[in-house]
């Protein structure tokens, strides 16, 4: 396994688009969200590695053409979990291209107990959204919303998945709804394609049960659409709040599909 440059990045991609999640390989290999990439060879990859600095790592290719498993481990263990570590990640998801890499996750990730979870991805429904009518009627009095500038985006904590404020400016969208200087509820763009915006939404504990994130998540829809970007949604498939909310956003559930988490305590200190 070798490391591509970010140049070479796109090579990459005819693997990494067999993920089912929507936004990341492409956020990566398009080079707007930061990221590394590995593959078996430069010419024609047969298997590619992405590293995220979000803790999900993302692994593609046929598990049947009698790879080099212990180098994919030693990438795995030696290079990722160790670099995400630094960054502060402990618990990892770890994305795949086919089923039949299972069998070999004990090779790949030895002597951690790594379990099957599952994503649950959304498809948007445009009319839908339409229909929902004015959301801007529905702002509280006394907040007001507003764009992320960089002040904003700072305080939003954009850094975790954007290599600079500079570039979250110029690629990704976000809107906070503001009750005097206290953020009550945040929407952004966590990773971003030339396609599509992968959305992440969060209230403040205090102004939670009040609609607030139907809010901000409105405003940052309509801004996609009106930049020509298509709003993705996925979460865990036992979140049920944000499956709920999704739901009233003119977001229809898609099959769930399955990821494996483990956790790093006790390993690689």
């Amino acid at each position: 396994m070798f490391e591509l440059t970010p140049s070479d990045f796109p090579c990459a991609l005819p693997l990494l688009a067999s993920i089912q999640q929507a936004v990341l390989p492409y956020a990566i290999c398009q080079g707007i969200n930061p990221g590394r990439v590995f593959v078996d060879q430069g010419e024609d990859p047969h298997v590619a590695l992405c590293w995220t600095t979000v803790g999900y790592y993302l692994l593609a290719g046929d598990p049947e053409q009698g790879l080099n498993l212990a180098d994919l481990s030693q990438v795995l263990t030696g290079t990722f979990i160790p670099n995400s570590q630094a960054g502060g990640e402990n618990s990892f998801i770890l994305m795949t291209s086919a089923s039949g890499w299972q069998q070999h996750l004990p090779t790949l990730l030895p002597a951690r107990e790594v379990i099957e979870i599952y994503r649950r991805p959304f498809a948007f429904e445009r009319d839908k959204f339409a229909a929902r009518g004015d959301w801007h009627s529905r702002i509280p009095s006394g907040m007001r919303l507003q764009a992320l500038d960089a002040t904003l985006a700072e305080r939003a904590g954009v850094l975790a998945s954007w290599a600079s404020l500079d570039d979250f400016l110029a690629h990704g969208l976000g809107f906070a709804l503001l009750d005097g200087d206290q953020i009550a509820s945040l929407c952004l763009s966590v990773l971003a394609s030339r396609e599509k915006v992968e959305i992440d939404v969060h209230t403040h504990e205090n102004y939670r049960r009040q609609g607030l994130a139907s809010i901000t998540a409105s405003a940052l829809i309509e801004a996609c659409l009106q930049q020509g970007l298509l709003p993705n949604w996925e979460c865990f498939w036992d979140n049920q709040p944000s499956a709920a909310l999704a739901e009233r956003l003119a977001f229809t559930p898609l099959p769930d599909y399955p990821v494996y988490y483990w956790e790093e305590a006790g390993h690689g200190e």
